[in-house]
């Protein structure tokens, strides 16, 4: 596994990793780094080594024998991903406690939404300060009469 901090956008998956100075394939891009609000980190990224790509390689290099495709099938199992390598691949994000600016924002939003209810709910509803209560019947209000209803 290789981590890189190349600018590596959402469907760039399966593209080479390139080694600029010497024009060198290093791996294949699989996966961007996600916050655990979703938002993904362009400028860390997870590159499978070209090694681990060998067995492929050598099969598609050499003629198929009888037993050419379980030979790949092992090869790949001896190179494969371990635990922690498939969670990264899956972007299982690995719980960190780390504070969220996204997820802060979402919350302080939440918070000014609900103050805002409550005051509509206060202007609203009007209380025995107001010297009014829930069977009073309201005839005028400021200076325009309140129209009749047909209840």
């Amino acid at each position: 596994m290789l981590q890189s901090s190349a600018a590596v956008h959402r469907g760039c998956s399966g593209g080479a990793l390139v080694e600029a100075r010497r024009g060198l394939l290093l791996g294949l891009i699989t996966t961007n780094v996600k916050q655990q609000d979703g938002a993904i980190m362009p400028h860390v990224n997870f590159s499978l080594p070209t090694e681990l790509l060998a067995p492929l390689r050598d099969f598609v290099g050499t003629p198929i024998g009888p037993d050419g495709v379980e030979s790949l099938r092992r090869s790949w199992e001896a190179a494969a991903a371990n635990r922690y390598e498939q969670t990264l691949w899956r972007l299982e994000p690995e719980a960190l406690g780390l504070p969220s600016a996204v997820e802060e924002r979402r919350q302080r939003a939440l918070r000014r939404l609900q103050e805002l209810a409550e005051e509509e709910d206060k202007l609203a509803t009007p209380n025995a300060a107001d010297g009014l209560e829930a069977a009073d019947l309201v005839r005028a209000a400021a200076p325009k009469p309140v129209r009749r209803s047909s209840l």
